[in-house]
Protein backbone atom coordinates (compact mmCIF):
# COMPACT_ATOMS: atom_id res chain seq x y z
CA UNK A 1 0.00 0.00 0.00
CA UNK A 2 1.04 3.69 -0.55
CA UNK A 3 0.59 5.07 2.78
CA UNK A 4 -0.92 4.63 5.90
CA UNK A 5 -4.49 5.86 6.42
CA UNK A 6 -5.01 8.93 9.25
CA UNK A 7 -5.55 7.50 12.67
CA UNK A 8 -9.93 7.42 13.77
CA UNK A 9 -9.68 10.85 15.91
CA UNK A 10 -7.50 12.64 13.53
CA UNK A 11 -8.90 16.13 11.97
CA UNK A 12 -11.14 14.78 8.72
CA UNK A 13 -9.28 14.12 6.03
CA UNK A 14 -7.84 16.66 3.40
CA UNK A 15 -8.10 16.83 -0.02
CA UNK A 16 -5.51 14.79 -0.70
CA UNK A 17 -5.60 12.50 2.26
CA UNK A 18 -5.23 9.03 1.37
CA UNK A 19 -9.20 7.65 1.51
CA UNK A 20 -11.10 4.80 0.85
CA UNK A 21 -13.73 4.09 -1.68
CA UNK A 22 -16.75 2.71 -1.50
CA UNK A 23 -19.49 1.38 -3.89
CA UNK A 24 -21.59 -1.32 -4.40
CA UNK A 25 -23.85 -3.14 -6.83
CA UNK A 26 -27.33 -2.84 -4.49
CA UNK A 27 -27.91 0.64 -4.66
CA UNK A 28 -27.96 4.28 -2.12
CA UNK A 29 -30.90 2.32 -0.21
CA UNK A 30 -28.57 -0.87 0.10
CA UNK A 31 -29.11 -1.73 3.99
CA UNK A 32 -25.50 -2.94 3.91
CA UNK A 33 -24.35 0.43 2.93
CA UNK A 34 -24.20 2.76 5.70
CA UNK A 35 -22.67 -0.21 8.54
CA UNK A 36 -19.78 -0.45 5.99
CA UNK A 37 -19.01 3.32 5.73
CA UNK A 38 -19.16 3.33 9.60
CA UNK A 39 -17.17 0.61 9.97
CA UNK A 40 -14.69 2.09 7.49
CA UNK A 41 -14.56 4.97 8.68
CA UNK A 42 -12.96 3.41 12.09
CA UNK A 43 -9.76 3.18 9.75
CA UNK A 44 -9.80 6.60 8.02
CA UNK A 45 -11.63 8.49 5.81
CA UNK A 46 -14.27 6.84 3.33
CA UNK A 47 -16.19 8.31 0.26
CA UNK A 48 -18.70 6.11 -1.88
CA UNK A 49 -20.00 6.26 -5.24
CA UNK A 50 -22.88 4.05 -5.67
CA UNK A 51 -25.40 3.59 -8.43
CA UNK A 52 -28.37 5.31 -7.83
CA UNK A 53 -30.18 1.99 -8.65
CA UNK A 54 -29.76 -2.05 -8.51
CA UNK A 55 -27.50 -2.90 -10.77
CA UNK A 56 -26.91 -6.32 -9.97
CA UNK A 57 -25.65 -9.05 -12.37
CA UNK A 58 -23.63 -6.16 -14.37
CA UNK A 59 -20.63 -7.74 -14.39
CA UNK A 60 -18.13 -5.17 -15.16
CA UNK A 61 -20.09 -3.53 -17.35
CA UNK A 62 -18.84 0.47 -18.33
CA UNK A 63 -21.30 2.86 -20.02
CA UNK A 64 -19.41 3.11 -23.27
CA UNK A 65 -21.33 6.01 -24.68
CA UNK A 66 -23.58 8.65 -22.70
CA UNK A 67 -23.22 11.46 -19.84
CA UNK A 68 -23.80 9.90 -16.35
CA UNK A 69 -24.71 12.28 -13.42
CA UNK A 70 -22.45 12.04 -10.72
CA UNK A 71 -24.88 13.52 -7.59
CA UNK A 72 -24.20 14.25 -3.86
CA UNK A 73 -27.17 12.98 -1.74
CA UNK A 74 -27.82 12.98 1.73
CA UNK A 75 -28.07 9.36 3.49
CA UNK A 76 -28.30 9.84 7.31
CA UNK A 77 -25.70 12.21 8.67
CA UNK A 78 -23.34 11.57 5.64
CA UNK A 79 -22.96 12.58 1.52
CA UNK A 80 -22.67 10.09 -0.79
CA UNK A 81 -22.19 9.96 -4.21
CA UNK A 82 -24.82 8.41 -6.72
CA UNK A 83 -23.86 7.94 -10.33
CA UNK A 84 -26.70 6.78 -12.63
CA UNK A 85 -24.34 4.44 -13.98
CA UNK A 86 -23.11 0.43 -13.64
CA UNK A 87 -20.84 -0.27 -10.51
CA UNK A 88 -17.87 -0.41 -12.42
CA UNK A 89 -18.82 3.16 -13.97
CA UNK A 90 -18.92 4.27 -10.15
CA UNK A 91 -15.66 2.51 -9.41
CA UNK A 92 -14.00 4.07 -12.28
CA UNK A 93 -15.51 7.76 -11.29
CA UNK A 94 -14.59 7.32 -7.57
CA UNK A 95 -11.09 6.30 -8.19
CA UNK A 96 -10.31 9.01 -10.92
CA UNK A 97 -13.11 12.10 -10.79
CA UNK A 98 -14.33 11.83 -6.84
CA UNK A 99 -11.01 13.76 -5.18
CA UNK A 100 -7.43 15.48 -5.87
CA UNK A 101 -5.94 12.04 -5.62
CA UNK A 102 -6.68 8.25 -5.94
CA UNK A 103 -8.08 6.40 -2.81
CA UNK A 104 -5.67 3.56 -1.57
CA UNK A 105 -8.06 1.02 -1.63
CA UNK A 106 -11.41 0.41 -3.29
CA UNK A 107 -14.15 -1.57 -0.96
CA UNK A 108 -17.10 -2.78 -2.88
CA UNK A 109 -20.34 -4.11 -1.43
CA UNK A 110 -21.61 -5.48 1.22
CA UNK A 111 -23.54 -7.31 -1.48
CA UNK A 112 -26.32 -9.02 -0.52
CA UNK A 113 -26.18 -12.43 -1.70
CA UNK A 114 -23.13 -14.51 -1.98
CA UNK A 115 -21.17 -14.85 -4.95
CA UNK A 116 -19.08 -17.60 -5.00
CA UNK A 117 -18.27 -19.82 -7.39
CA UNK A 118 -17.09 -18.88 -11.06
CA UNK A 119 -20.68 -18.20 -12.71
CA UNK A 120 -21.75 -15.99 -9.88
CA UNK A 121 -18.43 -13.95 -10.10
CA UNK A 122 -18.21 -13.37 -13.03
CA UNK A 123 -21.40 -11.82 -13.55
CA UNK A 124 -21.41 -9.59 -10.13
CA UNK A 125 -21.84 -6.36 -10.40
CA UNK A 126 -20.26 -5.95 -6.94
CA UNK A 127 -16.54 -8.00 -7.99
CA UNK A 128 -16.96 -5.80 -10.91
CA UNK A 129 -16.62 -2.56 -9.67
CA UNK A 130 -13.34 -4.40 -7.42
CA UNK A 131 -12.07 -5.50 -10.74
CA UNK A 132 -12.62 -2.08 -12.39
CA UNK A 133 -10.66 -0.30 -9.47
CA UNK A 134 -8.25 -3.14 -9.62
CA UNK A 135 -7.24 -2.42 -13.61
CA UNK A 136 -7.30 1.10 -12.54
CA UNK A 137 -4.31 0.40 -10.06
CA UNK A 138 -6.45 0.05 -6.95
CA UNK A 139 -6.24 -2.82 -4.76
CA UNK A 140 -9.68 -3.85 -4.09
CA UNK A 141 -12.10 -6.18 -2.18
CA UNK A 142 -15.09 -6.67 -2.89
CA UNK A 143 -17.78 -8.11 0.26
CA UNK A 144 -21.11 -10.61 -0.41
CA UNK A 145 -23.21 -11.83 2.49
CA UNK A 146 -24.77 -15.00 1.91
CA UNK A 147 -28.47 -14.69 2.79
CA UNK A 148 -30.79 -17.57 4.01
CA UNK A 149 -33.35 -18.21 0.78
CA UNK A 150 -36.17 -17.03 2.69
CA UNK A 151 -34.63 -13.68 3.33
CA UNK A 152 -33.23 -13.41 -0.14
CA UNK A 153 -37.09 -13.82 -1.45
CA UNK A 154 -38.34 -11.20 0.37
CA UNK A 155 -35.57 -8.95 -0.35
CA UNK A 156 -35.92 -9.78 -4.01
CA UNK A 157 -40.14 -9.78 -3.59
CA UNK A 158 -40.04 -6.14 -2.36
CA UNK A 159 -36.77 -5.16 -1.28
CA UNK A 160 -37.64 -5.46 2.68
CA UNK A 161 -34.56 -6.44 4.54
CA UNK A 162 -35.55 -8.85 7.30
CA UNK A 163 -32.18 -9.69 8.89
CA UNK A 164 -32.01 -10.03 12.23
CA UNK A 165 -30.92 -6.58 13.91
CA UNK A 166 -27.10 -5.88 13.93
CA UNK A 167 -26.64 -8.35 11.39
CA UNK A 168 -25.22 -5.86 9.07
CA UNK A 169 -23.11 -4.10 11.42
CA UNK A 170 -21.53 -7.44 12.23
CA UNK A 171 -20.76 -8.24 8.48
CA UNK A 172 -19.17 -5.00 8.09
CA UNK A 173 -17.15 -5.62 10.92
CA UNK A 174 -15.70 -8.70 9.67
CA UNK A 175 -15.37 -6.57 6.22
CA UNK A 176 -13.36 -3.90 8.75
CA UNK A 177 -10.92 -6.11 9.84
CA UNK A 178 -10.47 -8.14 6.37
CA UNK A 179 -9.78 -4.36 5.22
CA UNK A 180 -7.54 -3.24 7.46
CA UNK A 181 -5.63 -6.57 7.46
CA UNK A 182 -5.14 -5.41 3.26
CA UNK A 183 -4.31 -1.68 4.60
CA UNK A 184 -1.46 -3.14 6.77
CA UNK A 185 0.34 -5.65 4.93
CA UNK A 186 -1.04 -5.40 1.23
CA UNK A 187 -3.61 -8.09 -0.47
CA UNK A 188 -1.85 -11.80 -0.47
CA UNK A 189 1.17 -12.55 -3.12
CA UNK A 190 0.14 -12.18 -6.98
CA UNK A 191 -3.33 -10.80 -6.31
CA UNK A 192 -4.83 -7.21 -7.51
CA UNK A 193 -8.23 -8.02 -5.69
CA UNK A 194 -10.37 -10.07 -3.14
CA UNK A 195 -13.28 -11.68 -3.22
CA UNK A 196 -14.85 -12.34 0.37
CA UNK A 197 -17.82 -14.23 0.86
CA UNK A 198 -19.66 -13.96 4.05
CA UNK A 199 -22.06 -16.81 5.85
CA UNK A 200 -25.41 -16.04 7.32
CA UNK A 201 -25.06 -14.42 10.40
CA UNK A 202 -21.32 -13.84 10.28
CA UNK A 203 -19.39 -12.15 12.85
CA UNK A 204 -15.70 -10.88 13.31
CA UNK A 205 -15.61 -14.48 15.76
CA UNK A 206 -16.28 -16.60 12.29
CA UNK A 207 -13.86 -18.59 10.88
CA UNK A 208 -12.36 -17.08 8.03
CA UNK A 209 -10.62 -19.29 5.36
CA UNK A 210 -8.20 -18.13 2.09
CA UNK A 211 -10.03 -20.28 -0.88
CA UNK A 212 -10.33 -20.59 -4.87
CA UNK A 213 -12.94 -20.18 -6.85
CA UNK A 214 -14.88 -23.27 -7.01
CA UNK A 215 -15.90 -24.01 -10.60
CA UNK A 216 -19.73 -23.59 -11.43
CA UNK A 217 -22.27 -22.67 -14.38
CA UNK A 218 -25.90 -21.89 -15.15
CA UNK A 219 -28.24 -23.18 -17.54
CA UNK A 220 -31.27 -21.60 -19.02
CA UNK A 221 -31.17 -17.87 -18.21
CA UNK A 222 -34.67 -16.84 -19.88
CA UNK A 223 -37.48 -18.56 -21.23
CA UNK A 224 -40.20 -17.52 -23.76
CA UNK A 225 -43.64 -15.71 -22.49
CA UNK A 226 -45.74 -17.15 -25.73
CA UNK A 227 -45.39 -13.23 -27.24
CA UNK A 228 -42.29 -13.40 -28.63
CA UNK A 229 -40.28 -12.05 -25.47
CA UNK A 230 -37.86 -13.64 -22.89
CA UNK A 231 -37.83 -13.06 -19.71
CA UNK A 232 -35.37 -13.98 -16.62
CA UNK A 233 -35.78 -17.28 -15.06
CA UNK A 234 -33.51 -19.01 -12.46
CA UNK A 235 -31.94 -22.22 -13.51
CA UNK A 236 -30.04 -22.57 -10.58
CA UNK A 237 -26.52 -22.87 -9.73
CA UNK A 238 -24.77 -25.83 -11.06
CA UNK A 239 -21.45 -27.38 -9.25
CA UNK A 240 -19.26 -28.81 -11.40
CA UNK A 241 -17.03 -30.37 -8.61
CA UNK A 242 -16.19 -29.93 -5.33
CA UNK A 243 -13.30 -28.88 -4.21
CA UNK A 244 -12.33 -28.85 0.04
CA UNK A 245 -10.47 -25.25 -0.86
CA UNK A 246 -13.52 -23.83 -2.98
CA UNK A 247 -15.27 -21.11 -2.41
CA UNK A 248 -18.71 -22.33 -2.33
CA UNK A 249 -17.10 -25.54 -0.37
CA UNK A 250 -16.10 -23.25 2.36
CA UNK A 251 -18.84 -21.00 2.29
CA UNK A 252 -21.24 -23.97 2.69
CA UNK A 253 -19.32 -25.00 6.01
CA UNK A 254 -20.24 -21.73 7.52
CA UNK A 255 -17.17 -19.89 7.31
CA UNK A 256 -15.75 -17.16 5.33
CA UNK A 257 -14.31 -18.02 2.36
CA UNK A 258 -11.54 -15.15 1.01
CA UNK A 259 -10.56 -15.93 -2.68
CA UNK A 260 -7.25 -13.51 -4.01
CA UNK A 261 -8.08 -13.15 -7.53
CA UNK A 262 -5.25 -12.13 -10.31
CA UNK A 263 -6.31 -10.44 -13.80
CA UNK A 264 -4.04 -12.87 -16.12
CA UNK A 265 -6.87 -15.06 -17.78
CA UNK A 266 -4.40 -16.58 -21.07
CA UNK A 267 -3.71 -20.42 -20.14
CA UNK A 268 0.01 -20.49 -22.15
CA UNK A 269 -0.13 -23.22 -25.29
CA UNK A 270 1.37 -26.69 -25.57
CA UNK A 271 3.43 -27.55 -28.11
CA UNK A 272 0.57 -29.71 -29.68
CA UNK A 273 -1.38 -26.09 -29.71
CA UNK A 274 1.57 -24.03 -31.30
CA UNK A 275 1.69 -26.60 -34.03
CA UNK A 276 -2.02 -26.71 -34.61
CA UNK A 277 -3.38 -22.80 -34.64
CA UNK A 278 0.59 -21.13 -35.20
CA UNK A 279 1.95 -20.48 -38.94
CA UNK A 280 5.28 -18.90 -39.75
CA UNK A 281 5.26 -15.34 -42.09
CA UNK A 282 5.13 -16.29 -45.87
CA UNK A 283 6.54 -13.16 -46.86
Amino acid sequence: MRDSLPQPGEDRARADDPWILVTNDDGVDSPALLPLLAALERLGPARAVVPDHECSWSSKTLTRFGRLRLRPVRAGDRTLHTLDGSPADCANAGVHNLAETPPLLAVSGINIGANAGLAFLLSSGTVGAAVEAALSGVPAVAFSLQLRPDDYARWRRDRRDSLPPGAWEQAAAVAREITSEVLRGGLPQGARLLSVNLPPGAGPGTRRVLTRVAPSAYGRFFRGDGDGRLEHVSSGLRRLREMEDGDLDVLEKGWVSITPLGLGLDTGASPGDRSRFERPSRC
